[in-house]
């Protein structure tokens, strides 16, 4: 597969000019086109509490680069803001709106820093209270829209370069709002509506990875530039909703080797690292952490383990899974049929973490108090998303164990499932679980030995 470097990365085939066509078609308007002379001549115009905009062909302007410029004046005809550039718009549509909540108007300009190539318009955001200020800058194809708390700022971010072509490029969506004068992510409560197949970019990159190809992938078939876009821009779009053992999972897909030395799993991952280590860096030191997991026949499924879970945090609550009431209350009714006993509050014993298995999206649910033993054996489920709700996949009590994790191999297209179960300081056992196309069934069953930081397995029948 032909690999090719690129500088600039959007989300799959998704344009985001598309969003912007209307805004670049501004009235109020400076073009240099390359001439000498500028198509435009100077506008004014007045805005509210004494400001006013000035835009056209600037002074001392050239041909490429900084031919046009903007600027808001004050009452006492003072400069307060300028921007300058190959071309620039007054953006009619989104001046006059509140951008940060504080009952006031902004002024946005819309910039072409990039020589008319088309390619690096922004949108430069203005306060004019309680005195004149840059609010924020955004790029080209940002998307701004009102809910009930404000003004929404959706962004398709640049993703990892140089593993697809530039018909396939890599991003994800953030979603910011102004807070206090600054920009501040706020893409974790939006994560279930993007995350979701109403959402027609997520659907789109999804319905790349069939099951067909995922069982291409996990036999070792390289993606094509297609399919190395969708597992590329998945594992960003996980990341940034903090669902990082999705993300992993679609790194993983990535075969182990490569006819094309640099485009290995390992050199995937390694690149990807460094792409978020600065935003997420715990994420960044897991990935660097964790051995490249085998895929092949001739290691244990218990060796094949990319990693093991053993507890959930605190905050990891139904309400931080963003799960509604209804889908709580049917995830607890299945729980408490298959539970050994029932806690006080199940709110209080529960642990929730948002998973996937593969072909389905899923949960892991853990107990913690009540439902745990004196080995640090607890309770735990795995639930699958099936349309319109979510199904146990244990059919009769879930198994009590220490340590958790899945294989890249898929029954059913849902990934099989590994616990481990204290028996002593030295001693476990261990079941692999795999789909049977409704629940999860014992598949093999292995005894441990552990010894300091060496293991004896051995795989014996399952009970």
């Amino acid at each position: 597969m032909r690999r090719v470097l690129f500088a600039v990365v959007v989300f799959l085939s998704f344009v985001p000019a598309l969003y912007a066509q209307d805004d670049l078609a501004g009235k109020i308007s400076c073009h240099r086109a390359g001439l000498p002379e500028p198509q435009n001549q100077p506008y004014a115009k007045k805005l509210w509490d004494g400001y006013e905009i000035s835009l056209g062909p600037a002074r001392n302007g050239e041909v490429d680069g900084n031919g046009c410029t903007a600027a808001v004046y004050n009452s006492g005809g003072h400069v307060v803001f300028r921007t300058t550039g190959f071309s620039v718009i007054f953006d009619e549509n989104h001046t006059g709106q509140d951008f940060d909540g504080d009952g006031k108007a902004e002024v946005v300009f819309i910039t072409d820093t990039g020589g008319g190539n088309h390619c690096c318009w922004n949108y430069s955001v203005i306060s004019l209270f309680p005195k004149p200020h840059r609010l924020f800058d955004a790029p080209f194809g940002a998307r701004f829209e009102k809910d009930k708390l404000g003004m929404l700022i959706r962004e398709k971010i640049p993703g990892l370069s140089g593993f697809t072509t530039s018909a396939n490029r890599t991003g994800a969506e953030k979603v910011f709002r102004v807070s206090q004068g600054k920009l501040v992510d706020t893409t974790l409560e939006f994560c279930p509506q993007i995350l979701s197949p109403n959402n027609v970019d997520f659907d789109q990159v999804q319905r790349v990875l069939a099951p067909e190809k995922i069982s291409k992938l996990i036999s070792g078939l390289e993606p094509d530039d297609e399919t190395a876009s969708a597992l590329l821009s998945l594992a960003l779009q996980h990341t940034f909703c903090r669902q990082f053992d999705q993300a992993l999972y679609y790194l993983n897909l990535w075969p182990e080797a490569s006819k094309y030395p640099g485009a290995t799993r390992k050199k995937v991952t390694t690149a990807f690292r460094g792409s978020i280590k600065q935003e997420y860096p715990d994420f960044a030191e897991r990935l660097l952490s964790l051995s490249v997991t085998a895929t092949g026949a001739t290691r244990s499924s218990a060796e094949r383990i990319a990693w093991w879970l053993k507890d959930l945090s605190a905050n990891e609550t139904f309400p931080a899974a963003q799960l509604t009431a209804a889908e709580r209350k049917q995830i607890i009714d299945q729980v408490e049929n298959t539970s050994f006993d029932a806690p006080d509050s199940w709110d209080k014993e529960l642990r929730v973490r948002r998973i996937s298995l593969g072909a389905a999206d899923g949960l892991i649910i853990r107990g913690t108090r009540l439902l745990c033993g004196g080995t640090g054996n607890c309770e735990t489920w795995v639930f699958r998303h099936s349309p319109g709700r979510w199904l146990n996949l244990f059919e009769q009590e879930a198994p009590i164990v220490s340590g958790f994790g899945f294989e890249q191999e898929a029954a059913g297209g849902i990934k099989n499932f590994l616990v481990s179960t204290n028996s002593s300081a030295v001693t476990e056992r261990r079941i692999l679980f795999k789909f049977d196309g409704n629940v999860y069934r014992q598949s093999e069953c292995y005894e441990v030995w552990i010894d300091g930081a060496a293991e004896r397995i051995e795989k014996v029948p399952c009970k």
